[in-house]
């Protein structure tokens, strides 16, 4: 995965996101009060990415400079190009000549000098994430199934994918969920959502097996990765939860992970999942903890030894029990957390330790703050 396709093409995605982010942030001067496109965001970031894949093949990631005033000068001319013939625009048809014009050299300093400053650090950050995603794999884990509903996403378009970490012998909890909320929201096919459940392996027990075996072929919505199903491997089932999303729904546009004893509301998350994907290309929203010590007593359930983690302090993390980020950042998440030394505990090391490596900012959010219930 860290040949030079794969950062040819994460370099190309990065790119036009950083594209369209500019249109954003040009949209705002004083010069761009007289374009048509004013109060038309969608139309800026439809312009900025089609422009930037045009000129995608010829962006040397390595030559910063050259591909500084390439940006520059074509995302100002996407914005001002359909002036040319607009009565609106009879004001700046001086500045265009056929085929050969600079928009450069016709903004102040002031702005330009701001633009220079925020796409150095954007290129930087970028960069910092090719060289990242480029380091050698350190998991080596090959997953394998006793159950996998491969096709649960080929039936039609996905907008989201829910996914529910569940214990084996949660069996209630699992028929509460189907017949809940979230059952219901997936069942409606307006809502073009699927349900999984994501389970290990039951230690030793036959019986639970076979219940397993059956509500798979009843339901079909269990994913069963052969891993003991413990606490302490909570991460394993993060990770199977984070490649299965990628490999077998990649099309979906968002992924909500809940617990299986989590009360959810799916109209207003995916609402603010929708809500956030207007601001962010990549994000995780979940209810976010900030300056947790990290627990050294070994009785404890949560307990997380000095060598696993040496730091006194948490990393700004995201609880587990409810969270929702889109394909993008399932995938980034996946690819940081393969390259990423681990520690068990799932929520800590894939919101905290993984999503900063890839520059996937993490938001808190009022409708994700959850409470576990004795159903």
């Amino acid at each position: 995965m860290g040949g030079p396709h794969l950062r040819y093409m994460i370099a190309s995605v990065l790119v036009i996101s950083l594209a369209a982010n500019f249109c954003m942030l040009i949209r705002t001067q004083n010069f761009y009060d007289v374009a048509v496109f004013q109060n038309d965001q969608e139309r800026i970031r439809w312009e900025a990415r089609q422009m930037v894949s045009k000129i995608i093949e010829g962006f040397d990631i390595l030559s910063l400079e050259s591909a500084k005033a390439l940006i520059f000068d074509s995302l100002l001319t996407c914005m001002f190009d359909h002036l040319k013939s607009s009565e609106q625009g009879a004001a700046y048809r001086g500045i265009f000549q056929a085929n050969n014009f600079s928009l450069l050299s016709n903004i102040d300093s002031e702005t330009l000098q701001t633009l220079n400053a925020r796409l150095e650090k954007e290129v930087h950050v970028k960069g910092s994430v090719i060289a990242f995603l480029s380091q050698p794999i350190l998991d080596t884990y090959v997953a394998s199934y006793t159950h996998n509903p491969r096709n649960a996403c080929a039936a039609g378009a996905t907008e989201v994918l829910v996914v529910v970490p569940s214990a084996p012998g949660n069996f209630e909890n699992r028929v509460k969920v189907r017949k809940g909320g979230r059952g219901e929201y997936v069942g409606n096919p307006e809502n073009k959502a699927r349900l999984l459940f994501f389970v290990g392996n039951p230690a030793n027990n036959q019986s639970v097996q076979a219940k397993l075996d059956e509500e798979s072929k009843q339901y079909g919505d269990i994913v069963q990765e052969n891993f003991d199903d413990v606490y302490k491997n909570i991460r394993l089932k993060a990770m199977s939860m984070l490649r299965w999303a990628i490999t077998f729904c990649a099309r979906a546009k968002y992924v909500i992970r809940t617990d299986d004893d989590v009360r959810v509301d799916m109209t207003t998350l995916v609402s603010v999942l929708r809500r956030k994907r207007e601001l962010y290309e990549n994000f995780i929203v979940g209810d976010r903890k900030d300056n947790w010590e990290a627990v050294r007593n070994n009785n404890s359930k949560y307990y997380l030894s000095p060598e696993d983690y040496p730091s006194p302090t948490l990393p700004p993390f995201a609880l587990g029990g409810l969270l929702g980020y889109p394909m993008s950042s399932v995938s980034l998440l996946y690819q940081a957390a393969l390259r990423t030394r681990p520690i068990w505990l799932d929520d800590v090391f894939i919101t905290g330790i993984c999503a900063p490596k890839v520059n996937v900012p993490l938001l808190r959010d009022k409708d994700f703050v959850f409470k576990h219930r004795a159903w």
